[in-house]
């Protein structure tokens, strides 16, 4: 019994632990140099995008300048020509992988040197970024027609005559009897519309007269039609017609006012 009553016994409490206490070093931060923000004019030791690359004359960096300015052209030029090549390459023949790899080719090389230029400008050395501006307006002087579109060649007198001869509209006016109502003059210009030649017809019920609009010598090789069809087109409604002004000439477009208003016959078109 007491052997299990040892067993069943709680363990001794354990001593507590005592920890040293920690020193963490300071941590020691470099020293960041400061963002020039203002233009410098030195013409040595400028380093040009790596640190290495320091002219270390005078002409050595205003001929690293001259080059800069080349590079920011030479860009300006690839970036509008980059259209042209496009329809070239739309038009040419090629394959499609040989089409992508130019593409490739042109995005690579545009994409870093913009970057370069960029890097150059940052410099805040007032000759490099000089370059890189008077670079661009150097490509926009030379290229910059490239973003125009194509001019399309305006088509000969010859081909405008054959595409869109000239039409000659008469005017024609009609004296109508028998009216009486909004029906009639709706029946009497249905029946005028549907003489073939007419283009267009308008009835007066109080003046009792019609003006007719009709076409000849238009792209279709139309002739103006007769002044029967039209009389007899009224008389098929029941209404009596006789004509008043026959064939006044137009001129060669609608907007023209009327040159003359011949009556007893059809006026010519010239």
């Amino acid at each position: 019994v007491s052997a299990a009553q040892e067993c069943m016994a709680p363990p001794p409490p354990m001593p507590p632990m005592h920890m040293p206490p920690m020193h963490m070093p300071p941590m020691q931060k470099p020293p960041m140099a400061p963002m020039v923000m203002s233009f410098g004019a030195a013409t040595s030791g400028v380093p040009f995008l790596f640190s290495s690359w320091k002219p270390a004359t005078p002409a050595a960096f205003f001929f690293a300048c001259a080059l800069t300015m080349a590079a920011a052209a030479a860009l300006e030029v690839a970036l509008r020509a980059l259209p042209h090549l496009e329809r070239r390459l739309a038009r040419g023949g090629r394959r499609l992988a040989h089409r992508n790899l130019l593409r490739a080719a042109h995005t690579v090389a545009t994409t870093g040197l913009s970057y370069a230029l960029m890097l150059l400008a940052m410099s805040f050395n007032v000759y490099i970024f000089a370059a890189v501006i008077l670079g661009f307006g150097l490509g926009a002087l030379f290229a910059g027609h490239l973003h125009e579109p194509p001019k399309t060649r305006p088509p000969r007198l010859a081909e405008m005559d054959s595409a869109n001869p000239p039409t000659c509209e008469q005017l024609s006016v009609l004296r109508v009897s028998g009216m009486t109502c909004a029906a009639c003059v709706v029946a009497v210009e249905v029946a005028l519309r549907s003489v073939a030649g007419v283009t267009a017809a308008a009835v007066d019920l109080e003046a009792g007269s019609a003006t007719v609009l009709s076409s000849s010598g238009g792209g279709g090789g139309l002739s103006a039609p007769p002044i029967t069809l039209m009389l007899d087109a009224v008389e098929k409604t029941g209404r009596t017609a006789s004509a008043v002004v026959v064939g006044a000439a137009f001129g060669p477009s609608l907007g023209h006012e009327p040159v003359g208003m011949p009556t007893g016959r059809a006026a010519c078109c010239r």
